[in-house]
């Protein structure tokens, strides 16, 4: 009976640090907050998926990448309430932030021909933010999206998958 509540136990605490957690957080991270074995904390994450998934709740959990998870509202949901979610970056450095992640990897000149010049700070601003990793090619630059860009809005690290998720989130193509 006592392992039982153990691992209720060890199931709650799970929830708590992936509710509390704003970025996709890995098991191993996970692990080391808690103290518990890896194995276990990947088994109460999956028992925890579908919980969520049999209740048919607003809230999901979703594996980010390899072995890292996120607590999240579900995307059908999400345009209900976007109104309360004030945006830490403003609306035309996250168009030009979207219009990066969705062609590159593209040169910082593609950018500016179809966002304008104002997209030149906005780029200075996504490098200094860690969204964007620009890479010197001639007289422009190449610019790709980081770990930490899929991390903050829950992509795929890989590129093409990105690619799709953003397209599927916006409804379009």
């Amino acid at each position: 009976m006592q392992e039982k509540e153990s691992n209720i136990k060890l199931r709650q605490l799970v929830e708590a640090v992936l509710f509390v957690s704003s970025n996709p957080i890995g098991v191993d991270e996970i692990s080391r907050i808690l103290g518990g074995n890896v194995e276990q904390i990947k088994k109460e994450i999956n028992e925890l998926i579908e919980e969520y998934d049999k209740r048919e709740s607003a809230i999901e959990i979703k594996e980010i990448g390899d072995n890292h998870y996120l607590m999240q509202l579900k995307p059908e949901f999400s345009d209900l309430f976007i109104d309360l979610v004030k945006p830490a970056i403003p609306l035309p450095m996250l168009k030009t932030l979207s219009l990066i992640a969705l062609k590159q990897p593209v040169t910082q000149a593609e950018i500016i021909k179809s966002r304008g010049t104002s997209a030149y700070s906005h780029i200075k601003q996504l490098i200094r933010m860690g969204f964007v990793h620009a890479e010197r090619k001639g007289r422009t630059k190449v610019l790709r999206t980081t770990k930490k860009f899929s991390d903050y809005f829950g992509f795929s690290y890989d590129v093409e998958k990105l690619k799709k998720e953003i397209v599927d989130r916006l409804k379009i193509g």
